[in-house]
């Protein structure tokens, strides 16, 4: 998903192990293609519904994979406090006819503020949240090189302009617009300089 860079979204895609059977779902013993196993005569209220054991072990995967990605998720927005949204989830229905989360993203806001030493703080806000989850995914480590990068740019315009007020910043400092210009050419061999595009973990 790409978005501008403003509405940054953290997301734990099923990769790895989040990763979901795609595939139809397991048959049962009677040829159900979802497995399950009704009671003889017509469906009522109180009939049981059985489970074989595949499609048993799909439910248990399947709510494992949803305690993850809901764990995942609710990492990234308590971390992000202020500049997190909610969560959204992608769903897949089990064999026993509920729905399992088995992806999550959460909209985080990584836009600079109006002040350097504020987007400094808020990329700091930003990395932390992209980097709560206890296995952060690839995405995730991209948010936070991103935010390093905007931090490093803001932490060189802090510079800059306690330099232009001060009239420098001691003997043997390196001039501001030095500095400045190594840390946006740091951020540019990253690969993260460019606005063009939006970041999804």
């Amino acid at each position: 998903m790409w978005t501008v860079a403003a509405d940054l979204s953290i997301s734990s895609l099923p990769i790895g192990s989040y990763g979901t059977p795609r595939s139809r779902p397991a048959r049962g013993e009677d040829g159900n293609a979802s497995g399950v196993k009704g009671g003889g005569g017509s469906a009522g209220a109180t009939d049981t519904v059985t489970l074989s054991d595949a499609a048993q072990q799909q439910v248990q995967k399947l709510k494992q994979i949803d305690a993850n990605v809901r764990q995942h998720e609710a990492a990234h927005q308590a971390a992000g406090g202020s500049h997190a949204g909610g969560a959204s989830f992608t769903y897949t229905r089990g064999p026993d006819g509920k729905n399992y989360a088995t992806a999550g993203e959460v909209p985080i806001d990584v836009s600079a503020e109006s002040e350097p030493a504020a987007t400094i703080a808020k990329m700091e806000q930003v990395k932390a949240a992209a980097l709560a989850p206890a296995d952060p995914s690839p995405q995730d480590m991209r948010v936070a090189a991103q935010a390093d990068a905007a931090k490093l740019k803001a932490q060189a315009d802090l510079r800059r302009q306690g330099g232009e007020g001060q009239g420098g910043e001691g003997q043997g400092a390196e001039p501001p617009a030095a500095r400045a210009a190594a840390a946006y050419g740091a951020a540019q061999s990253l690969g993260y300089a460019r606005s063009d595009r939006g970041l999804t973990v």
